[in-house]
């Protein structure tokens, strides 16, 4: 399908049955997907690597030549020992991907800045190409449930890329709070130690050259043209330095990414909302570091108010970043958890009930731990005595989100991360940068899309315009 087509509807319509998505049986012995990765250096070289040995990679796509060239080694050393491997070809423009190759293409693996994630899913789901997007899915609550909706309408199977979900621990969890490890569930608390990047107030410097491995047009993708700038910024150690935007510079920055919250909040949120039930949270408190409407704060505090349900009773959820003064932005320690092992931990969640504390020292709750050593003990003897029913299903392919999706698309399957449920959590997580943008305690009506209480915020919720070509 051309470009021409992919804009017009009754072309769209017409091509419908063709571009029909590939479900591929167990038993086929053509089970090996081909697989495209639209932004292939970085973070997708590491995706790359995650399915490259089990599936056919027929494209890499980067917008900077060079970091193209290193995506194509990486990938190269990664297959070195399998003489069957694809070659991939390699483009910098996914929409020239699309037109040239679209019917060679099974799947779409998107590992590119964060604003660009939506104009590169969109053409994927209209070209019916089942979806691995890396997290956040969106940077806008939108952009989140219209890949949501195109997603439904193309039939296709999709991920987000936050590996936690795979993973054994945040089941583990579940099934220890659910019956009553540590007692009765009464707050969660969740920091990280981002930004490591530069963010808060910055100065834009725009007399300087693009380099020249980079096609600064394609990397705006869908957001409006703007010159290429590098900018100032004062660092944690108080000295000022220059910054190019490119490459991961951009996460502070509110048009291409989403600070701390959009970089981790899928990450340390996600047990947290799978156990309470993907709740929705009534309102939303906030402090933060100067707000500045181009970047993200240097510092958060956010307390999000979840109503009762059938298993809990209201509660909150709290969420610290950054650093203030001077020091680590982190929740007050409970006093179960021992002092050391808690300064310890640069990100992670507390997960607080009357009888214990379950902690996690990392993103994922890969490793999660419970306190105070009694209870710990009690909790060892009923698992160890298989008394710990194990209520959730497991991943086929635990701490691989990547292999996981290609694994269900091959056995029809559903991901652990699949639209279903990476919209509602990109959603909470974007509920609170409505908070911090706006600089007040917000109130969510789901159903409406909407604040209620500060109309200011509700400006967030979209993007002003995009692109002409892109989605």
């Amino acid at each position: 399908m051309n470009r021409r087509k992919f804009l017009s509807h009754s072309a769209w319509m017409a091509s419908a049955a063709v571009l029909a998505p590939r479900f591929v049986r167990a038993d086929d012995p053509m089970r090996k997907l081909n697989i495209a990765v639209i932004g292939a250096n970085g973070k997708g070289a590491s995706d790359t690597k995650n399915i490259a040995l089990d599936h056919n990679v027929v494209a890499l796509v980067d917008v900077d030549t060079k970091r193209l060239d290193d995506a194509m080694k990486s990938y190269q050393k990664s297959v070195e020992k399998n003489p069957k491997a694809s070659t991939p070809k390699t483009f910098t423009d996914f929409r020239k991907m699309f037109d040239t190759m679209a019917k060679d293409i099974d799947a779409v693996i998107v590992s590119t800045p964060d604003h660009t994630h939506y104009a590169a899913a969109v053409w994927a789901l209209k070209n019916k190409k089942h979806i691995c997007v890396q997290k956040p899915l969106t940077n806008t609550i939108w952009e989140a449930r219209e890949l949501h909706r195109l997603a439904k309408e193309a039939g296709v199977v999709t991920q987000m890329g936050n590996q936690g979900r795979t993973m054994e621990g945040q089941r583990s969890v579940k099934e220890w709070v659910e019956q009553g490890i540590i007692g009765t569930l009464k707050e969660v608390r969740l920091w990280t130690n981002r930004p490591i990047w530069p963010q808060g107030p910055l100065t834009i410097k725009t007399d300087v050259k693009v380099p020249e491995v980079l096609n600064w047009d394609l990397w705006q993708g869908q957001h409006p043209e703007r010159p290429y700038f590098e900018f100032e910024n004062v660092g944690r150690d108080g000295k000022a330095a220059i910054t190019s935007i490119h490459p991961f510079k951009w996460r502070g920055w509110w048009d291409y990414g989403s600070g701390a919250l959009g970089d981790m909040g899928c990450h340390v949120m996600d047990c947290t909302f799978n156990l309470l039930g993907r709740p929705v949270p009534t309102k939303v408190d906030v402090e933060s570091g100067t707000i500045n409407a181009m970047c993200a704060p240097l510092w958060s505090k956010l307390v999000y108010h979840i109503p009762a349900s059938a298993k809990y009773a209201a509660m909150t959820v709290s969420w610290h970043d950054g650093v203030k003064d001077g020091k680590p932005n982190k929740p007050e320690r409970d006093s179960r958890i021992p002092e050391e092992i808690f300064n310890k931990a640069s990100s992670g969640m507390m997960l607080i009930g009357t009888n214990g504390v379950i902690m996690d020292a990392e993103a994922y709750c890969g490793n999660p731990k419970i306190y105070p050593a009694e209870v710990a003990e009690a909790a060892k003897k009923r698992i160890d005595a298989g008394t710990i029913n194990k209520t959730e299903s497991r991943s086929p392919k635990a701490g691989n989100p990547q292999l996981e999706w290609a694994h269900c698309i091959v056995n029809s399957q559903t991901p652990s991360s699949n639209f279903d449920y990476a919209v509602p959590l990109t959603e909470f997580v974007q509920l609170g940068n409505l908070a911090i943008r706006s600089g007040q305690s917000i109130q969510w009506d789901s159903a409406a899309m909407k604040v209620t209480n500060v109309e200011a915020a509700n400006a967030f919720i979209k993007r002003p315009s995009y692109r002409a070509g892109w989605i």
